[in-house]
């Protein structure tokens, strides 16, 4: 896209990433999405991007009470109203496997959770659902590992990520692994595990964003 490879650390313009993140992301999102910089009381908003860009049609839940579930418009913005006071999450899950969804996309999104009171309105930090999925090892590779063989996990940047780590489990369960977060795409492993089918995953720390997560693979120890 316009010379950029889906996935390339990218700086993205709806985002501030400094720590006061507010009213000038806010403003931004408003100008360019047409919604009021200040939610009206009871409104939970917010924008999804398509790598860097506004995201129609993308499916969102809001999690807090009952749940509710919208599409973004073509500005790629969602809107819950009439919400009562209450803890609440905004969370997207990818419908690739749907054969008119992009495939490039992040599995999961999840907003920070908001806290939404009397008389007042939440604007959620905007989040890039795009991920080329690009990863070591690949879907179905086997694979020795131990203390003395170590397997590098490797993976494609996300624009807004903060941090990484990587989460290892048995698909018989009993053995889970969390790697540490890391400001680089890469972890080593080297244990001693049972022979047998793994899944592995990228946990993906987006800061004021959210935490995204990777589809899940299949690797054999």
């Amino acid at each position: 896209m316009l010379g950029r490879r889906l996935g390339e650390r990218v700086p993205i313009p709806l985002v501030n990433r400094n720590p006061a993140f507010g009213a000038t992301a806010w403003t931004l999102s408003a100008m360019l999405s047409g919604c009021p910089a200040a939610p009206a009381p009871g409104v939970i908003t917010g924008v999804v991007l398509y790598d860097g860009r506004p995201a129609a049609g993308k499916r969102v839940q809001l999690l807090g009470g009952d749940a509710r579930n919208q599409a973004t418009d073509t500005n790629g913005r969602y809107l819950f109203s009439s919400l009562p006071p209450r803890r609440y999450q905004v969370v997207f899950r990818s419908e690739a496997d749907h054969p008119k969804a992009i495939p490039n996309e992040i599995a999961e999104w999840r907003s920070l959770p908001v806290e939404l009171g009397d008389g007042s309105g939440k604007e959620i930090p905007p989040f890039d659902v795009a991920y080329n999925g690009v990863l070591y090892p690949d879907e179905g590779m086997a694979l020795i590992v131990n203390e003395e063989a170590l397997v590098p996990f490797h993976w494609s940047t996300h624009p807004q990520a903060q941090n990484y780590r990587v989460r290892i489990e048995a698909e018989s369960g009993g053995f889970r692994w969390l790697g540490s977060w890391s400001g680089e795409p890469l972890a080593i492993f080297g244990q001693t595990v049972n022979t047998g089918r793994y899944r592995w995953l990228v946990e993906i720390d987006g800061g004021d964003a959210g935490v995204g997560l990777t589809r899940s693979r299949q690797v054999d120890f």
